[in-house]
């Protein structure tokens, strides 16, 4: 019996279940972890970016702050995923 097997995802139900749901334990942790660091600096936003087909964190500052102090460099090269 050789016979040949095919897969077909649903690619909406698949982005939801995969690129949202299992990833979302990780992304509350990531936000959590850069929310406690932007105290740092009032200019310091963080927030999660649902729009996409993929979970997001972002974070943002004015370049100006980044250029002196560095901060956004600094988040992302402690945050422990």
């Amino acid at each position: 019996m050789s016979g040949k097997v095919r897969v077909v995802l649903k690619r909406g139900a698949f982005g939801r279940e995969v690129l949202h749901r299992a990833v979302k334990p990780v992304m509350d942790d990531v936000q959590e972890q850069m929310e406690g660091m932007a105290q740092v600096h009032p200019s310091i936003d963080v927030y999660r970016n649902e729009d996409t087909d993929r979970a997001n964190v972002v974070a943002a500052c004015p370049a100006p702050v980044e250029q002196e102090h560095g901060v956004l460099t600094q988040m992302i090269g402690m945050v422990v995923a």
